[in-house]
């Protein structure tokens, strides 16, 4: 079962990576030690409902997943003098809501999902909203299939081998009840964007199966950030984590946060 990571060394700065919706910290392990060996002490952790059986998520409602990660941020910023965020999918929503509440350093949201309309979401999508009904609510499941969220067929059968581990805490399906939850957060983060001003990095990818990119450039147009940077992938698809420019977003990412960190020396560069 995969649970949280954590990466400590004393380091004076830290950074909190929270992780997709019926995802888990694995997604964000290759991150999490690229930001490790730049000095900063790295926390990844397992989201409610998450990293056990999808059942968990039928439990959960988003206000869960707020208070999660805002208590999450305030226990760790009580123990480093700058702390930053960064989150994927339903994780970059948890970092608009911390932004919008807590005097974070600097936060960098990969692809942010606040709509279901990516190019592998079907053309009866519309129907959705049924599915929130009862008892078809109870009675719907989403299935994962091809292609995960991930352009590179290699690690694509990685994280399929890793699916079809009944112990890894990855879910291969997921009810409606999710889904509803992940889009009433949505809407509810949606409200405050104006309201946020903390430096922000959008990544955010053309080919995202799961969320088009017109909603991130919506998000990134009504951010009141004065420093705001958006980078546009044009080779993955919605987990930037783990796809063919990781290797990019990490850099941009830690490159952002570098900016905005005092506690620098040669040696991050």
């Amino acid at each position: 079962m995969i649970k949280d990571i954590e990466l400590k060394s004393g380091n004076k700065r830290a950074v909190i990576l929270f992780h997709g919706l019926t995802g888990t910290p694995f997604e964000l392990s290759r991150f999490a030690k690229y930001l490790f060996s730049l000095k900063f002490d790295v926390f990844v952790p397992c989201l409610p409902g998450h990293c056990a059986k999808p059942s968990a998520l039928d439990r959960v409602v988003w206000q869960d997943w707020s208070y999660f990660a805002q208590d999450k941020y305030k226990m760790i910023s009580k123990k480093y003098n700058e702390v930053f965020i960064s989150g994927i999918c339903l994780g970059a929503l948890l970092c608009l809501e911390i932004s919008r509440r807590f005097p974070v350093r600097a936060q960098a949201l990969l692809s942010p999902t606040l709509a279901i309309d990516g190019w592998n979401i079907p053309w009866y999508k519309f129907l959705l909203p049924l599915a929130f009904i009862p008892p078809f609510i109870w009675l719907y499941s989403y299935k994962e299939s091809e292609p995960y969220g991930i352009k590179n067929e290699s690690v694509r059968r990685q994280v399929l081998r890793i699916m079809q581990n009944k112990s890894s805490g990855v879910y291969e399906s997921y009810s409606a009840i999710a889904i509803r939850e992940l889009l009433r957060f949505s809407k509810s983060v949606k409200l405050y964007l104006k309201e946020i001003k903390t430096p922000t990095l959008v990544i955010h990818s053309t080919q995202d199966d799961l969320c088009n990119i017109k909603n991130a450039k919506d998000l990134y147009n009504k951010l009141s950030s004065k420093d705001k940077k958006f980078v546009e992938l044009h080779d993955s698809y919605h987990m930037v984590t783990l796809d063919n420019e990781r290797d990019m977003v990490f850099k941009e990412c830690s490159d952002f946060f570098i900016k905005y960190s005092e506690a620098v020396d040669e040696q991050d560069y």
